[in-house]
């Protein structure tokens, strides 16, 4: 039987039942033991698969094992037990990252040189800086370390496409997750009303063409002394048999800036979808239903850095005119902080989710066609 081991997978808080139905989708059972994370056990396969497949995982880690010590010399005998070897080659480097809480070991800096040592002890040599870093993560609570090691290397966010900035980018697995937690998956048409560096578009047509976001990456596992070069080009050849050439809906991308349509046209090339996605550099205003029924979706400022004025909230009372009014047979998702800004779209709207988007809270609210 194969080896099965426990995978970590880091997400954006809220997002975790997101991940979680992700994982699930691949016959792998997933559980939620903490805020930000999705709990699963499995051999090589299931890891390859939630790194080239999921669209919410920020990374996935291996549990590598826990060992308890409240003092040095113990902790670095019981490190220098584990099986290094798995996924750390001799003369490799390695980049030890800690977080201690309510433990008698806390000296962050020292922590990390004993469990350098203890590596050192076990692949037998110090690491060559021309090697790739595998990153460690030690986790010490109530005196009981917890070890992994980074599976995914560059956060899974990056999928590769972002070539161009807009002022204010929203993260694609935020991006995806909020499109997910509105049921999208490509059937029904898609409107990104202030698209910036089109960020919800491209996360639309990726889940829309089927297409895995880590099909063009490389991982961290890939340097790992066990990679098994063909499950993955295995994996990733399935992955392009599925992936489907045409959208069955329209994606339209909309914004009023030359400047934000120019980064998303750039991005959109980029990631290989430009001939796909309607790009349209115009006012939010101007636009009417291209079908009967679809998902409008938008991320507006929220005025964090400029403050909240009568500017903005007359674009929130044009909002809730385009949801209620020109769309009303469409569903409508906005990523907003608070309710008072709500209140100015005079929109009946549920929260699906609480995230935090560049450092700042907000929910994503629905209003049903």
């Amino acid at each position: 039987m194969a080896r099965l081991d426990d995978y970590f997978v880091i997400t954006a808080p809220g997002l975790e039942q997101i991940c979680a139905a992700e994982i699930k989708q691949f016959g792998i059972a997933a559980e939620i033991p903490a805020v930000g994370g999705v709990l699963f056990r499995g051999g090589l396969r299931e890891l390859y698969q939630v790194n080239l497949w999921s669209r919410t995982a920020s990374r996935v880690l291996v549990r590598l094992g826990e060992v308890t010590a409240r003092d040095f010399p113990a902790l670095y005998q019981r490190l220098s037990k584990l099986p290094w070897g798995r996924f750390i080659k001799p003369g490799q480097n390695y980049d030890v990252r800690v977080t201690c809480h309510a433990s008698r070991l806390n000296h962050s800096g020292r922590i990390a040189q004993t469990c350098c040592d203890a590596i050192k002890r076990v692949l037998g040599q110090d690491p060559a800086t021309d090697q790739e870093t595998v990153a460690v993560y030690l986790r010490f609570t109530d005196d009981r370390c917890q070890v992994s090691i980074d599976s995914s290397g560059t956060h899974l966010h990056r999928r590769g496409y972002r070539q161009a900035h807009g002022a204010a980018p929203l993260r694609e697995t935020l991006a995806a997750g909020s499109l997910l937690a509105c049921g999208y998956d490509g059937s029904q048409a898609l409107i990104d009303l202030m698209t910036g560096s089109g960020t919800f578009a491209l996360e639309a047509a990726m889940i829309a063409l089927n297409r895995a976001p880590g099909l063009t990456r490389k991982f961290a596992f890939m340097a790992w002394p066990k990679f098994r070069s063909g499950l993955w080009q295995q994996l990733c050849a399935e992955a392009q048999r599925q992936q489907k050439q045409d959208l069955s809906a329209s994606i339209i991308a909309v914004d009023n800036n030359p400047k934000a349509v120019a980064a998303a046209a750039a991005n959109m090339k980029s990631g290989c979808v430009d001939q796909l996605i309607d790009l349209r550099c115009c006012a939010l205003q101007e636009l009417r239903p291209v079908t009967s029924e679809g998902l409008l979706i938008c991320n507006p400022p929220y005025g964090e850095r400029l403050g909240r004025n009568a500017v903005l909230t007359a674009l929130y009372r044009d909002l809730g005119r385009i949801y209620g009014d020109v769309f009303k047979t469409w569903n409508g998702a906005i990523l907003c902080p608070d309710n008072q800004l709500l209140k100015a779209s005079g929109l009946k709207l549920n929260q699906l989710l609480r995230l935090s988007n560049g450092g700042i809270k907000v929910g994503l609210f629905l209003k049903q066609g």
